[in-house]
């Protein structure tokens, strides 16, 4: 959460220092425009590294030993 933050900061500033030759009420209007599209970027990034770290991990792997067991059957 704290990195979409930072990400919305630096790019709310980058754009307003971008667009601050145009006019500040256009930087200022620009500015959170500019930080929300480099937090969906950062988040988009988020979302995929933390797919590609699940899908390398297999998912018998984070069970006990015991419950690989077969249990006898009661009826």
């Amino acid at each position: 959460m704290a990195l979409l933050l930072v990400a919305a900061l630096l790019g709310g500033f980058a754009t307003f220092a971008i667009l601050l030759p145009s006019g500040i009420l256009i930087a200022l209007l620009g500015a959170p425009f500019g930080g929300s599209l480099l937090c969906l970027m950062a988040g988009l990034l988020l979302a995929l590294l933390r797919t590609r770290a699940e899908r390398g991990v297999e998912p018998d792997a984070a069970l006990s030993p015991a419950a690989h067991i077969a249990r006898p059957t009661t009826r």
